[in-house]
């Protein structure tokens, strides 16, 4: 009995320490295997993967900011011009840089000259009081006239035209700015011109800022005035900024002088509003209205352009019965019948400052 109950004893206490080793050995979660694994804080892809930082393409491709500026957006001939005055008469002088697919590819130098005549007094040359005058543009520029400008008097020299092609072929080759003059103004370093810089050299430079800027210019000469007219086109072949301007000659007895300001620069003082006379349009011919002209002359070109640049050039566009306009030559339109002062001039003008944009730049 005693032996059966020291079995029992041992029985148990090998149980009881089993039991224990079990119940230390176990506790694997509770000793620092979390602590340990610790993949979560050392597996550190999201930070040390940084992709989206150091993969920064929409900063470094920056074609947009860093392709190179196109210096002339717009093909076309860009004229520069300056008005004066020759052997008593009136005188413009213009320059015209042309440019194709981004480059100067030409220059063009022109001069035209005009003409004073007495119209009356010649029979009393010792009596300059009943002496008039009259003033017109020569009907050929320096360059057509070629050699009957009669420039070219001694052996090989060259006539005007001949010289003015040289200056351009000289900028072409070596810069507009690379032309230079002595003392007194003569070109010095072109072979074969003998010349003065007649402006030609500032204008020059004039025309290819307007080309930078996308400018047009175009300009027309008659009786003894200046018409011009002006817009900007930009590189998606859109025009704006159309505007028609005159400078009027204003000669005083045998002295003819340029007008101090434009049509444009008068504004109201100009003085055809509430004096003029007005017309009205009766579906063949312009008869008096009755009552004085309402629009300022430059309210009535401003319905021109406002109508261009509304619709678009059409080389159709022309006055009917000299004033107002049309396009189909007998129907006036409703958006120029304001347009009472005679109007082709201004029609001539703009198609002449179309004409030099090059051709499908503006649709």
């Amino acid at each position: 009995m005693k032996k059966i109950v020291l079995g029992l004893f041992a029985l148990l206490f090998v149980l009881t320490i089993a039991g224990c080793v079990d119940e230390t050995t176990t506790a694997a979660p509770t000793t620092a295997a979390p602590t340990t694994t610790v993949a979560p804080t050392t597996t550190v892809a999201p930070t040390t993967t940084v992709a989206p930082t150091t993969t920064a393409a929409p900063t470094t491709t920056a074609a947009p900011t860093t392709v190179e500026e196109v210096e002339f957006p717009v093909d076309g001939q860009y004229l520069a011009y300056e008005v004066g005055v020759s052997r008593n008469a009136p005188m413009v002088t213009w320059v015209i840089v042309t440019i194709e697919d981004g480059e100067i590819t030409a220059f063009y130098i022109d001069c035209r000259q005009g003409t004073r005549t007495q119209t009356a007094g010649t029979d009393t040359p010792d009596n300059p009081d009943d002496d008039t005058y009259t003033f017109a543009w020569n009907a050929l520029t320096k360059k057509e006239l070629g050699d009957d400008y009669g420039m070219a008097t001694e052996p090989d020299q060259l006539e005007w035209y001949e010289q003015a092609a040289e200056i351009e072929a000289y900028w072409l080759a070596n810069g507009y700015d690379s032309v230079t003059v002595d003392v007194d103004g003569y070109i010095d370093n072109v072979a074969g011109v003998t010349i003065k810089d007649g402006g030609y050299t500032t204008l020059a430079a004039a025309a290819v800022e307007l080309a930078r800027a996308g400018m047009f210019q175009a300009i027309l000469s008659t009786s003894d005035d200046l018409y011009s007219a002006t817009m900007t086109v930009n590189a998606d072949g859109e025009f704006s900024e159309l505007l028609i301007d005159v400078l009027q000659g204003v000669p005083v007895g045998a002295t003819f002088a340029w007008n101090e300001f434009t049509k444009q620069e008068l504004g109201d003082d100009y003085g055809m509003a509430g004096v003029g006379g007005g017309y009205t349009f009766n579906g063949t011919a312009w008869v008096s209205s009755g009552s004085p002209a309402e629009l300022e002359w430059y309210e009535q070109v401003a319905l021109i352009t406002d109508y261009v640049t509304e619709n678009g050039w059409n080389e159709d566009l022309a006055a009917i019965a000299q004033r107002g306009g049309t396009i189909d030559g007998t129907t006036l339109l409703d958006d120029l019948a304001g347009v009472t002062i005679r109007s082709q001039s201004y029609y001539d003008v703009l198609e002449a400052l179309f004409g030099y944009v090059a051709a499908g730049v503006i649709e």
